[in-house]
């Protein structure tokens, strides 16, 4: 197996990240939410004896969201009765289930989408029919929403977010940074509005803004350079349908958990809702476009098949843009990251052990041990045996999205 030195990557990193000329990128997944962490208020004696983290992720993962979700779907089913929507969940996660991994709660709401659009007024599928798939839709956008739009006092003294939001406001630079995300949380908005940071996310108006197409299409309708541009793919919890004069759009308001603008997939019910995912997915595709686009990932599972397609056409078409794929979890043999990250020279799988560099899969391991300190935010090397010296071995931490904002923030000011 190769090996990758951390300090080149990271030197690499940085050179790319304090150019201002230089056109970057991000996509921040659930991951970025979950590395937000909050005391436990309970804690087992068990847990205080073995002396684990009293702390939890403010936003449930993906695994836990659905966990949560499918508790909530299993109690539509009232007791001593038939367990239809139950029975509906496990025949839908059996129908849909992904190849290389468990389905999730934002597969299983995009097929019960897809059914609502097809299941006639008098037909079933699922065992469901197209009331019961309504309530079905409603029960899983509710929870999602609900569960990733907590308490604003349940939130830690600091984000991690503020840091990244830092760096974006301290580093000169002559194009606008542009942050996309499939989270439906405000933690980004939280973080660039404390750090007083002008952001523009598509809306515009002073009353209850909407989203206009045009502003992500022509240059002249968005603000300029100076202002962050925030693209929230999968929707988010402070967007609602309105009607004016009896036509619908899309508009920003105050955080709320009916989910009415959770969109994890591209099939939706009108033209209203259809219009910003589709606006979102076409402006990734031109950023991609642009001459040395750098594309940083982070908190980002590889699992959105419609965002996979435009990063790696964009990477087969033209030799370009790079893109920069920091992964909490190794990167499994045989995922669609590792086949493409072997493939691909212009892109980068950092993996906490192993990276893809170059289409080279290797570990990591430092070429000269002399100054590790200067990379202790990014890079933990590990210790040695008494009386032996380091190997050099170690574990890259920027896929940790707090560990990737202290990183940045290091960038604003000197050691």
């Amino acid at each position: 197996m190769a090996a990758h030195d951390p300090r080149k990557v990271l030197e690499s990193l940085r050179n790319h990240l304090t150019q201002p000329e230089a056109n970057i990128a991000f996509l921040l997944g659930a991951g970025t939410s979950c590395a937000v962490r909050i005391p436990v208020t309970t804690i087992g004696a068990a847990e205080q004896q073995q002396g684990e983290p009293k702390t939890r992720s403010l936003i449930p993962n993906v695994a836990e969201l659905t966990e949560i979700c499918v508790k909530e779907i299993r109690k539509l089913d009232p007791d001593g009765e038939a367990k239809r929507f139950g029975l509906a969940y496990d025949a839908i996660e059996k129908e849909i289930k992904p190849p290389h991994r468990a389905a999730n709660i934002e597969d299983i709401l995009s097929c019960v989408r897809r059914k609502l659009h097809a299941i006639g007024a008098t037909d079933t599928l699922s065992g469901l029919s197209s009331d019961d798939l309504g309530r079905l839709e409603k029960v899983i956008r509710a929870t999602i929403a609900a569960q990733v739009n907590p308490d604003p006092t349940s939130f830690p003294a600091k984000l991690p977010h503020e840091d990244f939001v830092r760096w974006i406001a301290r580093m000169p630079r002559s194009q606008p940074i542009e942050i996309f995300t499939t989270n439906y949380d405000i933690l980004v908005e939280t973080a660039l509005e404390a750090e007083r940071v002008p952001a523009f996310d598509g809306f515009v108006g002073c009353n209850r803004p909407f989203f206009s197409h045009d502003s992500l299409t022509r240059p002249e309708s968005a603000p300029g350079p100076a202002w962050t541009r925030l693209w929230k793919i999968h929707g988010s919890i402070n967007w609602r349908l309105d009607t004016i004069g009896g036509r619908q759009r899309v508009v920003r308001t105050e955080p709320h958990n009916e989910g009415e603008m959770i969109l994890p997939s591209h099939h939706k019910y009108d033209e209203s809702r259809k219009q910003p995912y589709t606006a979102l997915l076409d402006r990734l595709t031109r950023v991609l476009e642009r001459d040395d686009a750098i594309l940083f990932v982070c908190g980002y599972s590889f699992s959105d098949d419609h965002i996979n397609a435009i990063i790696f056409d964009a990477l087969e078409a033209k030799r370009r843009p790079h893109v920069v794929a920091m992964q909490y979890a190794e990167v499994e043999a045989g995922s669609v990251l590792a086949d493409r990250a072997s493939r691909y020279l212009n892109l980068m799988a950092l993996g906490p052990r192993t990276a893809h560099i170059g289409g080279r899969h290797g570990g990591w391991r430092l070429g000269e041990l002399r100054g590790a300190s200067h990379i202790a935010r990014a890079f933990d090397l590990d210790a040695a045996p008494e009386g032996e010296q380091p190997t050099g071995d170690g574990t890259f931490r920027l896929g940790d999205f707090a560990r990737f904002a202290e990183f940045l923030g290091a960038l604003t000011r000197p050691d």
